[in-house]
């Protein structure tokens, strides 16, 4: 019923161009469960063996209701960006650093200027989950200058209610763990690095 409010005082109830969902995945760059192995008849408990903590990008993606999306961010986790892991992503794509190498307050900033860029033109709005590093003030600044409305789905009901964690990445992850074992398996590696993200 509120969101109903908001899209009528919008007047963006019929326009789903203008209605946008942002989230963020995170994505191991190495083998995280049992893989099947092909293995010599009769052999007993072969396993693969892959990196017990692996290293994490996190992808944030955003798309609206009629299905556009988006070039998507990566966030590394560190300090220093290397301008060979911007180069291997698809074009309109960009990167951020972060401590921790998951989205807070400054990355989403960057990022809503990133959305901008692609965004239709005009007042949209912009459906997140309800991380408290989304709810700071400057973020809602930073929308606002963009002409951004910003929509925080209820606490604990994101699994259920939010968009992209149901239509893209569910079956992202799944296609995401088979290519990261095929690369693993061609390049014999136990870890993807930053630059192979093309």
């Amino acid at each position: 019923v509120k969101l109903e409010g908001i899209l009528k005082e919008m007047d963006i109830i019929d326009k789903p161009e203008r209605i946008y969902n942002i989230d963020e995945k995170g994505c191991r760059l190495c083998v995280h469960h049992q893989q099947k192995v092909l293995a010599q008849k009769g052999s007993r408990r072969v396993h693969f063996i892959g990196n017990e903590h692996g290293k994490n990008v996190t992808i944030v993606s955003c798309g609206n209701a009629l299905g556009v999306a988006i070039p998507p961010v990566i966030l590394f986790k560190g300090k220093r960006m290397k301008q060979e892991w911007k180069d291997a992503l698809p074009p309109g794509s960009d990167a951020f650093m972060t401590t921790k190498g998951s989205i807070a307050v400054s990355t989403f900033c960057s990022w809503l200027e990133h959305f901008a860029k692609y965004k239709v033109a005009g007042p949209c709005l912009l459906i997140f989950d309800g991380a408290k590093c989304h709810l700071e003030y400057s973020i809602v600044e930073k929308a606002a200058e963009f002409d951004i409305t910003l929509y925080c789905l209820p606490s604990n009901t994101t699994h259920e209610l939010q968009p992209m964690d149901k239509a893209v990445f569910r079956p992202f992850e799944y296609y995401w763990n088979e290519e990261v074992l095929k690369y693993l398996s061609v390049h014999r590696v136990s870890l993807l690095q930053n630059k192979d993200l093309e």
